[in-house]
């Protein structure tokens, strides 16, 4: 990572941080975390203040990609977090450690919970609810043309979809098996290490990617789909340290991440009668360049699409659900305001990335609905 002293305080981390967009408060940015680092409790900013200050970010890591020097906001905000462990990281590694049995939890508490809550309770209410969503109408079929004979692969079902939307898993697999996937005895993933490694638990992290590792190389190395591109953003990160040095096993992994939805691009495709004629995709801050998610959707909706627009951040932010709701919330209605404009009622927004999915789900009016786009299918 750069020195913090590396920033020439130029602003361009300003033109592209959702923070500063939906707040106005520059004090937010990259630009003064990495000023504010280099005072000294003399100059009227306390140490406790400025971890408290620069810990407000959201990870989205536009800065980065926008950045001269190239320096990394959401860096410099993870390696403060792990400085600085505290109540808020330990409520989140608990979170992250225990899906299984929390979530669930939580789930079953908010819906005996009161129909009229003051916030922030009401929203995490509606989060929850979002989480594990299910029941959505699907509105198409798609009929894969690719056919994989003798092609190795695995499911990375990813952290929501492990513990909460299975229906998700349900529909991935039965893609793979129509076209034709040599299925690999499924492995026993754990989390990406992206959350964690935002949130600061840099052991935690570093515990993830070596299970992963391990399970893969257990599976035969094979080929890795992945349908949440937050996960695809956290496993393709894992570095050469890694893999221990082993440069060629570090190769096939980078090579082995693949996206679900670009084994679909040549999909026949049948809209049903109860398709909506809008349709919204949200690009989520970690999609990659080739977003195949986008090019589905782009073949599946045709001219219901609404144009796509590349700046927007839905504010989910990780460990912000528990630092700062208040900001992650302000961010998401930003996004939000911007994707529904002209739209009628019973359009839908979709998107790739299981937090875009729980975040938008939570945030968005009644009259839209907002979902992952394996939801649409039948």
């Amino acid at each position: 990572m750069a020195t913090p002293r590396a920033c020439v305080q130029c602003g361009k981390c300003l033109e592209v941080c959702p923070l500063f967009k939906a707040t106005g408060r520059e004090d937010l940015t990259p630009r003064a975390k990495f000023f504010l680092e280099n005072l000294d409790s003399s100059e009227g900013l306390s140490d406790k203040d400025f971890k408290s200050l620069a810990s407000l970010c959201l990870s989205c890591g536009r800065c980065a990609k926008n950045c001269p020097q190239h320096m990394s906001g959401p860096e410099f905000v993870s390696a403060l977090r792990s400085s600085s462990n505290g109540f808020v990281q330990n409520c989140w590694d608990l979170w992250l450690a225990n899906p299984g049995i929390l979530w669930p939890m939580a789930a079953a508490l908010s819906r005996f919970s009161l129909k009229v809550l003051p916030e922030p309770f009401r929203s995490a209410k509606k989060r929850m609810k979002s989480l594990f969503a299910t029941g959505l109408e699907p509105w198409v079929e798609i009929f894969p043309q690719v056919k994989f004979e003798e092609r190795r692969v695995v499911l990375f079902n990813g952290c929501v979809g492990k513990y909460a939307r299975h229906d998700w898993i349900k529909k991935a697999d039965r893609l793979m098996n129509s076209m034709g996937l040599l299925r690999a005895e499924e492995p026993e993933f754990v989390c990406c290490g992206s959350s964690y490694g935002s949130a600061g638990l840099l052991e935690r992290q570093n515990e993830s990617r070596k299970i992963n590792i391990r399970a893969w190389k257990d599976a035969g190395s094979p080929l890795l789909l992945i349908f949440c591109t937050t996960c695809l953003k956290g496993l393709k990160e894992y570095s050469l340290d890694d893999f221990s040095g082993d440069n060629e096993l570090y190769k096939k992994w980078q090579q082995s991440l693949t996206l679900l939805s670009s084994l679909l691009l040549d999909a026949d495709v049948l809209l049903l009668e109860n398709s909506p004629k809008q349709i919204v995709y949200h690009k989520p801050c970690h999609a990659p360049v080739l977003d195949t998610d986008q090019l589905l959707l782009e073949k599946i909706a045709g001219d219901r699409l609404r144009p796509v627009l590349n700046d927007l951040c839905c504010g989910f932010g990780g460990i912000m659900q528990l630092a700062a709701p208040d900001l992650s919330k302000e961010v998401g209605e930003h996004c939000l305001e911007r994707l529904t404009v002209g739209l009628d009622s019973g359009a839908h927004i979709l998107t790739g990335c299981s937090a875009c999915v729980i975040q938008l789900a939570t945030l968005t009016k009644d009259e839209y609905l907002a979902s992952h786009w394996l939801d649409i299918l039948k």
